[in-house]
C-alpha cells in the first residue's frame, strides 16, 4: 500500500523531532545534586527549597538527587560506605555538576573528584575551610560557605531590654556535641571578637549526661546559653544510641533556667525558644545558580568567586520568650512572621 505524500511528510517529521528529542536529552548538561543528610533533615529538606527556587528549567539539564543519610548514621564505617555509594553514583552518572551539601559530603565523595576534567563541584554548606577538602587548590570547585550570623546574634543579645536590665555584662556560653559540624562552630566562636559581650565557655560533648550537667553547670553562671548541635549526643557511655532531638530541647528549655538561643534555625521547629542562624534557602540557591554557570554557560569553576554567608533567619517561640521574660526589639517577631518561622 502505497502512501500519501502528506502523510510520508508527517510521518518523516514526527521521525526526525522524536530522534531531536532523544538528542537534545543525551547532550544536555546533568547536574547531580548530593546531600550529606537526609531529605527529612529541616536543613537539607530547606537547602533543596532554595535549589529548586533556580533550578527549576528541568528541560534544559538533566537532575537527580542522592542522601548519604549521615546524620541519622553517625558513625565512622557508616560514613564511609556511604561516602563509596555516593562516590560510585558520581562515577556512573557522570555529571557534568556535583553540587555537594555539607562537610560529610565533601570529606567523603566530591573531594575525591578535585581537578577532574569532566566533572566540576560546586560546594555548599560547608561549615570547614576549604583547605580541609583540598579546594583551595583546586581548579575544577566553587561554592559558598556557611558561617554562623555572630554579628546578627551579637547585635540581637545587645539589643535585648531583658538582658540590659542586669546592668552587668551580658555572659554567654556556647554548648554543642562533638560533631564535625560542631567543630567548626567552635572555631568561629573562638575567633569572634564577642565585646562588649562576654564570652565564658566553649563546651562540647558526647553523652546526654555530659550535656545535661552542662546545661545546668552553665545555666548558673551565665546569663545566655548559646547552643548548636545536639544531633549527635549518644544515651550514654555505655549506649550509642542517639537521644532524638524533641527530647534534647524539651529537657534543655525545661531545665535551664536562662535563655537558650540556637545558631540552627531549626532549634524552634524542635520545640525550641529563639534560633538566629545562617539562611539554608541562600545556601541552596547561590550552590544552584553556580551550577548553572557552569553547566549551561560554560563557566571556568575558578573564575567564579567562593562566597560566604550573607543572609540569616529568624524563628521564635512567642509564648517560650515570654516564659523566660526575654525581650527583643519586636523586629525580630517580625522577621520570624515573615519567614513562616513564628509559634504564638
Amino acid at each position: 500500500m502505497n502512501l500519501k505524500p502528506e502523510n510520508a511528510m508527517v510521518g518523516l517529521f514526527m521521525a526526525s523531532a522524536m530522534l531531536l528529542f532523544a538528542w537534545h536529552n543525551l547532550t544536555k548538561p546533568s547536574i547531580l545534586v548530593l546531600h550529606s543528610y537526609d531529605r527529612d533533615y529541616a536543613w537539607s529538606r530547606d537547602i533543596s527549597v532554595g535549589l529548586n527556587r533556580i533550578l527549576k528549567d528541568g528541560y534544559r539539564y538533566r537532575l537527580r538527587w542522592h542522601y548519604m543519610d549521615t546524620k541519622r548514621h553517625p558513625f565512622a564505617d557508616y560514613k564511609r560506605s556511604a561516602g563509596i555509594a555516593a562516590r560510585n553514583v558520581i562515577e556512573a552518572a557522570n555529571p557534568d555538576v556535583v553540587i555537594a551539601i555539607d562537610d560529610d559530603a565533601q570529606q567523603y565523595a566530591a573531594r575525591y573528584f578535585r581537578d577532574n576534567p569532566r566533572i566540576k563541584i560546586v560546594f555548599a554548606g560547608v561549615n570547614g575551610t576549604t583547605g580541609d577538602y583540598g579546594y583551595d587548590v583546586a581548579h575544577n570547585v566553587t561554592g559558598i560557605l556557611e558561617r554562623l550570623p555572630l554579628f546578627a546574634m551579637r547585635e540581637a543579645l545587645g539589643s535585648s531590654a531583658s538582658l540590659k536590665e542586669t546592668g552587668q555584662p551580658i555572659r554567654l556560653a556556647f554548648l554543642g556535641d562533638q560533631s564535625e559540624t560542631v567543630d567548626g562552630d567552635a572555631k568561629q566562636l573562638r575567633h569572634f571578637d564577642w565585646s562588649p559581650l562576654q564570652l565564658t565557655a566553649i563546651r562540647q560533648v558526647d553523652t546526654w549526661p555530659q550535656w545535661q550537667a552542662n546545661v545546668l553547670e552553665l545555666a548558673a553562671s551565665n546569663d545566655v546559653l548559646l547552643v548548636s548541635g545536639y544531633r549527635r549526643l549518644r544515651r550514654s557511655a555505655t549506649d550509642a544510641n542517639l537521644v532524638p532531638p524533641r527530647e534534647v530541647v524539651a529537657w534543655t528549655e525545661t531545665h535551664a533556667k536562662l535563655p537558650v538561643i540556637s545558631f540552627n534555625y531549626f532549634y524552634m521547629e524542635d520545640g525550641g525558644m529563639l534560633a538566629i542562624g545562617a539562611s539554608p534557602y541562600e545556601q541552596g540557591e547561590v550552590a544552584a545558580a553556580l551550577a548553572l554557570d557552569l553547566a549551561l554557560k560554560r563557566k571556568v569553576a575558578s573564575a567564579l568567586p567562593i562566597t560566604s554567608t550573607n543572609q540569616f533567619v529568624v524563628s521564635m517561640n512567642g509564648s517560650k520568650m515570654k516564659a523566660k521574660h526575654f525581650i527583643l526589639p519586636r523586629v525580630y517577631e517580625a522577621a520570624a512572621r515573615t519567614g513562616n518561622l513564628y509559634l504564638p
